[in-house]
């Protein structure tokens, strides 16, 4: 069910003539790049987590309208209804809602998946809910963003620059290293500056962008995400296993429902009559609406804005092209949390452990695809 709430919004009908704004307004795309407040008309997601709690984003339909239109379609139907968080990497994301509650969804016929929506409006900043994707789309699983840990784009852009400028490093890569370390170097500088900006205040995963879609954010229940990252984890999500990363929550994590709240505005209507020499406006509404009924504002400890923890340069390019060099690795091996990663599996997922660009598949998983970390 999709709750409906509303709020005043005046629309003045004076005399036979309505005079309204449709229309008119900021026709600019929502997304997370700007600020985004709970409580401002829109459509709002509830993910009730059984033992954590409450954590609710708020909805892009218009940066990625089949996302959230699939997104409320499940919602509504209880699909997610007593799923599983199968996957928690702490400070980096939480992955839920897979059909076989082990990261794999069965045999979904292709029609059944989406395509990846982008947006210059929404980047994979801390708390950002995102759904994963394959080489087929996206079907239902999805992630909430987990590194709140500033990440300082430039000083990345400046390394590998530095690295591919040092003669004594490029000129022992393998020619394939180093067109990827000078395409992953390209994208970075067309980062705009904002968007960099914002990662440098609020953390994230940048890595991600253009990858998967991004759908929402959260605004409230930051510290029910931070209770679910910090559970203890063991082996058990095999594109996990692989790099010896656990992910599988000891005790399992369930997703008790998933609740579509949209607030729309309040219509009310004045009327101008005239008795004489005088002027009585009547004003009557559709529904009042108090301060109870509405969603209360997210707390001062579930913004955004500030980053829990600080000082961590979570995007630095760890083993470096030096260390490519130094060992002549294939390019599979060679480019490390400085390079993209590519997403060849028909459902991959990675992690972010000591970052190799890596063609980790699986074709039973629905998975994200990312450069670790």
């Amino acid at each position: 069910m999709i709750r409906i709430l509303k709020r005043a919004a005046a629309a003045v009908l004076t005399a036979v003539m309505i005079i309204t704004a449709a229309g008119c307004g900021d026709s600019k795309v929502e997304g997370n790049l700007s600020e985004v407040k709970y409580g401002d008309n829109g459509t709002y997601a509830i993910i009730k987590v059984k033992d954590f709690g409450e954590i609710t984003a708020k909805l892009f339909p218009e940066a990625a309208p089949k996302s959230v239109e699939r997104f409320i379609e499940f919602a509504e139907r209880g699909y997610y209804d007593n799923r599983t968080i199968h996957r928690v990497i702490n400070d980096y994301l939480i992955q839920g809602g897979s059909l076989n509650g082990d990261g794999s969804d069965g045999n979904i016929p292709e029609s059944q998946y989406i395509p990846v929506e982008t947006s210059d409006q929404t980047y994979n900043f801390y708390g950002a809910l995102c759904f994963t994707s394959s080489k087929s789309g996206s079907y239902a699983q999805f992630y909430i963003v987990g590194n709140n840990k500033p990440q300082d784009i430039d000083a990345v852009i400046d390394k590998i620059s530095g690295q591919l400028a040092d003669e004594s490093i490029s000129a022992r890569l393998l020619p394939e290293d180093k067109k990827k370390y000078e395409d992953y170097l390209a994208e970075l500088k067309a980062i705009p500056a904002e968007v960099k900006e914002k990662y440098a205040k609020s953390g994230g995963l940048y890595e991600l962008d253009g990858e998967n879609t991004v759908f929402g954010q959260v605004i409230k229940g930051f510290d029910v995400l931070r209770s679910i990252l910090s559970v203890e984890v063991v082996s058990g999500n095999k594109i996990d296993d692989r790099k010896e990363t656990p992910s599988k929550p000891l005790d399992s994590i369930i997703i008790e429902t998933v609740e579509i709240v949209k607030i729309e505005p309040q219509t009310t209507e004045e009327t101008t009559t005239k008795k004489g020499s005088k002027t009585v406006k009547t004003t009557t509404a559709d529904e009042i609406i108090n301060a109870e009924t509405l969603p209360t504002l997210a707390s001062s400890d579930d913004t955004t804005g500030v980053p829990e923890e600080s000082g961590s340069e979570g995007a630095e390019a760890e083993n470096s092209a030096e260390n490519a060099a130094d060992s002549q690795m294939t390019a599979d091996e060679a480019v490390e949390s400085a390079a993209p990663e590519t997403q060849e599996a028909a459902d991959a997922d990675t992690v972010p452990a000591e970052t190799q660009i890596a063609s980790a598949t699986d074709p039973d998983e629905d998975e994200i695809v990312v450069i670790e970390e």
